[in-house]
């Protein structure tokens, strides 16, 4: 009888081995797929977490306190956090530098010899040298897009600070773009959009990537 209870125990703790190794090996499986997955994903700039002010009701009305009385004639436009604008970005730069550059220098030099030498007693050198050279170098770049931005804070003064992001994916092909920057509130015109050009501390980021890109 001792003998069985011995041989019971024994595979008892087989079995309990054999359970703490598989384990073991699912675990290390499943934190390797999820190394390899981090990676491989791109790491993309993501908005912060946007906490909209709380909203109160009147009992047994539809719409809030402060904007029952005034939704008729109530301005769309942001103007709180949360609220979403549309920038249009319509970028554009040039840049030109010209250089001219003229050196010349000239020498002459008068050599005399006494007579009976055979040589003529005048004996003129002259030298001179001149180099000219020009450059100019010209850059210009163009940018046109439409990317809705959230209203991230609201600044003592009144202005907006927005934060935007957008990612189109076409075939292969992926097309990233963000910008952040502060709005004053009367740059936004009636439709709720914005020019790029008039974004303080304006911040725009176009990048892309796939098979176009990598050549």
């Amino acid at each position: 009888m001792k003998e069985i209870k011995m041989q019971n125990a024994k595979c008892k703790m087989q079995n309990l081995k054999l359970r703490d190794s598989i384990l073991y090996s699912l675990l290390i499986a499943h934190c390797s797929l999820l190394i390899f997955w981090g990676c491989a994903e791109r790491v993309t700039r993501l908005l912060p977490e946007i906490s909209a002010p709380k909203v109160s009701y009147e009992e047994g009305s539809l719409w809030p306190k402060e904007e029952s009385k005034l939704l008729l004639f109530k301005d769309t436009k942001a103007n709180k956090v949360g609220d979403i604008v549309t920038v249009l970005i319509a970028e554009s730069s040039q840049a030109s530098k010209a250089s001219e550059t003229k050196t010349s220098r000239a020498s002459d030099n008068t050599l005399g010899f006494k007579a009976g030498t055979g040589i003529p007693t005048d004996f003129q050198v002259k030298g001179g040298n001149k180099f000219e050279g020009i450059g100019t170098t010209s850059r210009a770049g163009k940018l046109t897009a439409t990317v809705t931005a959230v209203v991230v804070e609201v600044l003592p003064n009144g202005n907006l600070k927005i934060d935007g992001v957008k990612d189109i994916r076409v075939n292969d092909e992926t097309q990233y773009m963000t910008i952040s920057g502060i709005v004053r509130p009367e740059d936004i015109s009636r439709n709720n959009s914005v020019f790029s050009t008039d974004i303080a501390d304006a911040k725009i980021l176009y990048e892309g990537e796939g098979s176009l890109d990598d050549e």
